[in-house]
Parts: C-alpha cells; sequence; structure tokens
C-alpha cells in the first residue's frame, strides 16, 4: 500500500524565514521542518521510531544516530524491563549450574 501525502500550508515569522536563507534551497528547509518535526513527533510518543525515520526520509540507523546528537534515547528501557531481565537472567545462570 503507497503512502498518501497531504499538503499543509505554514506560515512562519519573517525573520524566521530571513535565518533559514542560509539553507538556500525551499527542498532544504523542508528537509530541515521534516526532520525536526520527526524528532519532536517521536519525543513525544506520537509516532514510532520507524515513522520517524521515515518521515525524516533517512534510515532508522541515521535516524537514530540523529537522536542521539540531540541526546534523545531511541529505545525506552524501563525499571520494570529491567528487573524482569535480571530475573531472566539469574533463571538462566541457575540452568547453567546443573
Amino acid at each position: 500500500m503507497a503512502t498518501q501525502f497531504e499538503h499543509i500550508e505554514l506560515e512562519l515569522p519573517q525573520d524566521i524565514i530571513f535565518a533559514m536563507r542560509r539553507l538556500k534551497k525551499t527542498e532544504d528547509i523542508k528537509k530541515k521542518l521534516k526532520i525536526a518535526l520527526a524528532i519532536v513527533l517521536f519525543k513525544d510518543k506520537s509516532i514510532s521510531l520507524g515513522k520517524a525515520a521515515e518521515l525524516a526520509e533517512m534510515s532508522r540507523v541515521r535516524f537514530i544516530e540523529l537522536l542521539k546528537e540531540y541526546d534523545i534515547s531511541a529505545y525506552e528501557y524501563t525499571e520494570k524491563e529491567f528487573e524482569k531481565d535480571k530475573q531472566v537472567i539469574a533463571e538462566y545462570r541457575k540452568m547453567g549450574k546443573r
């Protein structure tokens, strides 16, 4: 199934547009905005890692590297998951001693 797109219009203050002029090409500005949106939506848990990478038009690996640059974890590892993993490891070690 092909991805469907919808066009949105965005108004920005002139000083922001002026600051973005260093990007020169409209395509560069669009790319930066897509990347920024992907980061924010991923951080807010509105979209998955895969969808965020797709929105940013980059591979998952590259998107994870980008997240690291902004000190954002690509994966959440909760204390509950850590405790469960410790239990599994302890059980595995017991099995190995038999």
